[in-house]
């Protein structure tokens, strides 16, 4: 498997072992307890708060300098920033976050350890 491949993968998740059951429950971002295809148990990843902690920064270090360079350029009111930046945030995050949790799960399912 390479980067990009595990890249690709993670914008739609699937369970990692199999590649074809679903990885999170539908409407949700935690994992099912077992892929439907496989049978592997998925339940015991523990992403905790990696994902989010990762947008926070990835986000933070590419959207407010966005939002400082928007500000000197066309010098809008303070409501337009609010609307913009947290509609721009928020669309992102929705996107984002399910397949940084999802390759996060890759990762771990695939470097854990087998006791």
């Amino acid at each position: 498997m390479s980067f990009f491949s595990d890249l690709l993968f993670s914008f739609k998740p699937r369970c990692p072992a199999c590649r074809q059951g679903r990885l999170f429950k539908p409407w949700s971002l935690s994992a099912v307890d077992e892929c439907a295809i496989c049978h592997a148990k998925l339940g015991q990843n523990d992403v905790g708060d990696g994902a989010s902690v990762f947008l926070i920064f990835l986000l933070g270090a590419t959207v407010i300098p966005l939002a400082l360079l928007f500000e000197s350029l066309v010098h809008p009111p303070l409501w337009v920033h609010a609307v913009l930046w947290g509609t721009v945030m928020l669309g992102l995050i929705i996107v984002i976050l399910p397949a940084v949790k999802a390759y996060i799960i890759l990762l771990e399912y695939r470097h854990r350890s087998l006791k």
